[in-house]
């Protein structure tokens, strides 16, 4: 196929064959059709599939006889005996490098199908195969040619290359992956940025697959057991390749782009098919001759492009002859009917939509033609009837996205209409997965979010489903354009609609932005009003969302919503009286009272500060609080002085006797908390807080369980600290000096000694060790060594890690009685398993790998304990 439409360097031509200038409407449609008509075959650069009608070959390999399918691993090395190790062109030369090309290969001469209808079987697939790889006149022109058997053991591979022309006509390689059940290898293919990967593992047990490409792609081999052909083309044309198909679509998507840059923008342009086709069979799987090769290259060229749509449609000529006395003239319009997509997905909202006859790239006469229905003509008694007369085509229509939706529903659509459209395609990519409707509905909504309204009422009202379809969409930036744009309220179905989409503990789109879409109005009777639809939308048609978590969840969602919302209003509606009146009744269990009580201990556990309580719990504004509580459930105020714990205890007892589920949150967040609080803090008020609340919470609770337990192992790893480790070596890094102000050598000198973890002993270099002394400790972690009462050498010693070790028993042995201290049938139910473990502090504690050491025999020990230097060292 010539690319004569392409300039020599890549640019887009501007003028036409004819002369005339293509940014003119009608030299462009007729170029466009041009193009068009011209395409006689498409196709793509590779092809993969399972021959469904296989045929058992009879293949008869000599001297081996008959080979039984599926291979069996006897039969496979028994082929490898009677094969050689296949070769690989290397420039002009035919060489054998198992680092590039590692296969048993069998020649065709030694190979025969005994099977006579395994021709026929073939010739099925190379028809198939040309279609697919758009050659012209398929199965007329080309014929396969068996090249070799090729055998692939364990390992073997034909790294990336390209295929020769091994004999005149040569345009591709057709491979038959014959059943032999195998794991792993691909064949993958690469032409300019268009890659492909076919995986003939998952049905190699019984299916036999195919697999062709052209011979100008790069691929790179890991079959099992195959049969190589060469496909070749005997027809006069040049034969094609993978990169004339490019070059053809990139020429095509040129001219789209030239319609984009048009003075008047036609909004889509027909097609007409050479053939007519009923309603169930308008797709691209089902057209005949050229109308499959037209549309799909099309369909290619429109997908490179980015920004066109093609669709199918059924087109009438409606032509109504009044048939009177008085001559008068006929009528007609155009009409489409059954859009659908190339899948063939009905789009169509309307029962038809009326077309001008200028959007047609070809005008069809009706002149000498039979109406494919004729109606009316009769007498009348007095007349002759009027007769309508119904011309069938079937058209293919491009469409630039933008103009996508104006097409479907019409410049001045409704919102219904909008929403039955946006409806069907969201059922038929549920059923289907359709990636290209996706793109589709995406564009729709797009296009409404930027289409201009009259009102925001109007907007509110189309911008519903839009909200709706980006949820579904799981498109969040969608969703917060479309809430930046909604004035107030959208529909109530909207609403439902979004709580059936939305998983609020799984959410496709982000929170706030839900919360907004809901309270957006600032009116508590439609805020009210559109919760009740959205969570009448959680349960409608999701039984399996019902679960009692997720409701709860859900409730308690609402529930906080309300609440914020009474808080925030800023105006007072007259229907917010009755609004109110309805919260309440929908909680008819629950007195007002304690809806409002239920407010504030929302509002105390949500404020609640454990780092600012423990700093503040001395104070007498601490102890008047206590006492308050205390008070409160009859009780004095002196018992709780005591205690710093004692508060909380008895603000979690009333908030346990109100609400079930709050008091788990105080304690998820004095748990979250507990991370703030100073070592002194946590000495004085944690201890105190456990031995409190552990007496009143319920320890068979999981939640319960995992705070006590979080708070425990946070109370030992603060408090006590890991064991320090004692050293293996002669390093004591931790004793290095870093603020020495002078940044004198002798520091420098002691540093490094300090790190080395072979030295043991260090000279004192200087005369005055004054400075030294000050800087290291006052030398208490050495063994010193003197000469006349001045330090003239120190040694390593373990005393460093034996002060910090006691220190860590100290504190480990204080926190260990503070637990002992605490009620330890509970604290054993809340530690449950972990109990021993952490009263055992196993996850501070150095683990001893002297044994292991001693195991493997391999590690040296090294003494800690310092030596006597020679004397004559000094």
């Amino acid at each position: 196929m010539s690319n004569s439409g392409n300039s020599d360097d890549g640019s887009n031509n501007s003028e036409s064959d004819d002369g005339g200038s293509l940014t003119d409407p009608e030299v462009f449609k007729n170029d466009l059709f041009d193009r068009i008509f011209e395409v006689h075959s498409t196709g793509s650069f590779a092809t993969f599939g399972i021959i469904d009608s296989f045929v058992h070959p009879g293949i008869s390999v000599d001297p081996i006889g008959i080979v039984r399918l599926p291979l069996s691993e006897e039969d496979a090395h028994t082929l490898v005996q009677a094969s050689h190790k296949a070769p690989f062109g290397k420039g002009t030369e035919t060489v054998v490098d198992e680092s590039v090309r590692k296969t048993w290969e069998i020649d065709a001469g030694k190979i025969r199908f005994l099977n006579k209808g395994w021709q026929s079987c073939l010739d099925r697939t190379v028809e198939h195969v040309a279609r697919e790889l758009g050659v012209a006149d398929g199965i007329i022109n080309i014929r396969a040619e068996f090249y070799k058997m090729l055998l692939y053991e364990k390992g073997a591979m034909f790294k990336v290359h390209k295929d020769t022309e091994k004999v005149p006509g040569m345009f591709g390689t057709l491979i038959i992956c014959l059943p032999s059940k195998h794991t792993g290898g691909a064949v993958c293919l690469q032409h300019g940025e268009k890659s492909a990967r076919f995986n003939t593992s998952e049905t190699s047990a019984f299916d036999t697959a195919f697999i062709a490409w052209y011979t100008d792609v790069t691929h790179e081999a890991r079959y099992r057991w195959v049969l190589t052909y060469n496909l070749i083309n005997e027809s006069k044309d040049p034969y094609r390749s993978a990169s004339a198909l490019d070059a053809r679509t990139e020429h095509f998507a040129q001219a789209l782009t030239r319609w984009q840059n048009l003075e008047d923008v036609p909004q889509y342009l027909a097609f007409p098919l050479d053939h007519q086709y009923t309603d169930r069979d308008l797709r691209l799987a089902q057209l005949k001759g050229d109308d499959y090769h037209r549309a799909r290259h099309v369909a290619q060229s429109c997908t490179v492009h980015g920004e066109f749509y093609i669709l199918l449609a059924n087109m009438s000529m409606h032509i109504t002859d009044p048939n009177d006395e008085n001559g008068e003239p006929e009528e007609s319009e155009l009409l489409l009917s059954h859009i659908v997509d190339l899948e063939g997905f009905n789009l169509s909202i309307y029962g038809s939509l009326k077309i001008s006859d200028t959007l047609l790239l070809r005008s069809i006469s009706y002149i000498d033609r039979e109406p494919d229905v004729h109606r009316g003509g009769n007498y009348m008694g007095n007349q002759y009837a009027e007769i309508d007369q119904f011309f069938k085509d079937s058209v293919m229509i491009i469409i630039p996205s933008r103009f996508i939706m104006s097409f479907l529903l019409g410049r001045h659509h409704s919102h219904k209409a909008l929403d039955q459209l946006m409806g069907r395609l969201r059922e038929i990519i549920k059923k289907d997965d359709a990636t290209k409707l996706r793109g589709l509905l995406l564009q729709i909504c797009c296009s409404s979010l930027s289409h201009k309204y009259k009102s925001d009422e109007d907007r509110d009202l189309y911008l519903g489903p839009v909200a709706v379809n980006a949820a579904f969409l799981r498109d969040a930036s969608l969703f917060a354009k479309v809430v930046k744009q909604i004035a107030g309220s959208l529909r109530k179905d909207c609403y439902c609609a979004l709580g059936e989409l939305i998983c609020l503990q799984s959410l496709v789109v982000q929170e706030h932005d839900i919360i907004e879409v809901l309270t957006k109005s600032k009116k508590l009777y439609e805020i009210h009003e559109n919760l009740n639809s959205f969570r009448d939308g959680f349960f409608r048609g999701n039984p399996g969302r019902s679960n009692q978590l997720q409701v709860r969840y859900l409730r308690r969602w609402l529930d906080d919503l309300t609440f914020s919302c009474l808080d925030s209003l800023e105006k007072v509606y007259v229907e917010d009286a009755s609004t109110l009146v309805r919260i309440i009744l929908e909680r008819e269990k629950e007195p007002f009272s304690q809806f409002l009580l239920q407010r504030i201990i929302e509002s105390a556990i949500s404020n609640f500060d454990l780092p600012r309580y423990a700093s503040y719990i001395k104070t007498r504004s601490a102890r008047a609080f206590k006492g308050s509580l205390q008070n409160s459930r009859g009780q004095g105020e002196k018992e709780t002085q005591s205690n710093p714990g004692g508060p909380i205890k008895a603000f979690y007892q009333y908030v346990s006797a109100h609400e079930q589920e709050t008091p788990s949150r105080l304690l998820q967040k004095i748990e979250t908390q507990v991370s703030g609080l100073t070592v002194e803090q946590l000495k004085e008020f944690l201890m105190s807080f456990l031995e409190e609340i552990i007496t009143v919470v319920d320890v068979s609770s999981v939640g319960v369980q995992r705070c006590i337990s979080s708070l425990v192992t946070t109370y030992i790893t603060r408090m006590v600290g890991k064991e320090p480790k004692k050293p293996s070596d002669w390093a004591r890094s931790e004793e290095m000096e870093t603020n020495c102000y002078q940044k004198c050598e002798d520091c420098s000198k002691m540093n490094t000694f300090l790190k080395d973890p072979e030295l043991q002993h260090h000279i004192l270099s200087c005369k005055e060790t004054w400075h030294l002394r000050t800087n290291f400790h006052w030398f208490k972690y050495f063994e010193v060594e003197e000469v006349d009462y001045n330090p003239v050498a120190v040694a390593k010693t373990l005393k460093w890690w034996e002060e910090q070790h006691q220190q860590w028993e100290r504190r480990a042995s204080d926190a260990l009685e503070a637990l002992r201290k605490l009620p330890q049938a509970e604290l054993k139910q809340c530690l449950t398993h972990r109990y021993e473990e952490i009263m055992d502090l196993r996850a501070l504690k150095v683990i001893d790998e002297s044994h292991e050491s001693n195991n493997q025999g391999r590690h040296e020990t090294i003494s800690t304990v310092p030596q006597k230097r020679p004397r004559d060292d000094l």
